[in-house]
């Protein structure tokens, strides 16, 4: 029987990168961060709203996916900062750019539906004391600031690889 030597071929060995690439990956972590907080407003402002409620109140559709969402980031914003790499940094951006493409069609349906609309009602966004123009336009935010972030992960994780 044959014994093997454990070994790591160099593309799977941990990479020990400098100072200025791990300062660089916790700057786009913490604004990722700030943008997970400020997507989260109006789902925290609603679970606390139901929190201090006297009589018994359910949350609507909208809050558990605004959650959920904020969630699934956080976890992208873990993966990037725990292995520290261009292709996590790739990854980051690409996983925002799934959330990019919601609030783009939560946005759409806001603007163009010209009264109830299923999608509307399915998540709940016609019970709301806020008008669509507001819901539209928070929409539009959080997507100009997800498309911030991915451009810049995105950027520094190619330039990072053409430097490797």
């Amino acid at each position: 029987m044959a014994t093997s030597t454990s070994t790591t071929t160099q593309r799977f060995a941990h990479a020990n990168w400098g100072a200025a690439r791990r300062k660089v990956v916790y700057i786009l972590a913490a604004t990722m961060l700030a943008e997970i907080l400020l997507q989260s407003i109006p789902a925290l402002q609603s679970v606390w709203g139901a929190f201090r409620a006297t009589e018994e109140s359910q949350l609507n559709r909208w809050v558990y996916y605004m959650l959920l969402s904020g969630v699934i980031q956080l976890g992208l914003l873990a993966y990037m900062v725990v292995f520290i790499d261009w292709s996590t940094l790739w990854a980051a951006a690409l996983g925002n750019l799934f959330f990019i493409a919601t609030y783009a069609g939560m946005f759409a349906i806001l603007i163009l539906s010209e009264g109830p609309n299923d999608v509307i009602s399915y998540f709940q966004l016609d019970l709301e004391q806020s008008p669509p123009g507001k819901q539209a336009m928070w929409c539009l935010v959080c997507m100009f600031m997800l498309i911030a972030q991915s451009f810049f992960a995105g950027r520094y994780a190619r330039r990072w690889k053409r430097d490797k």
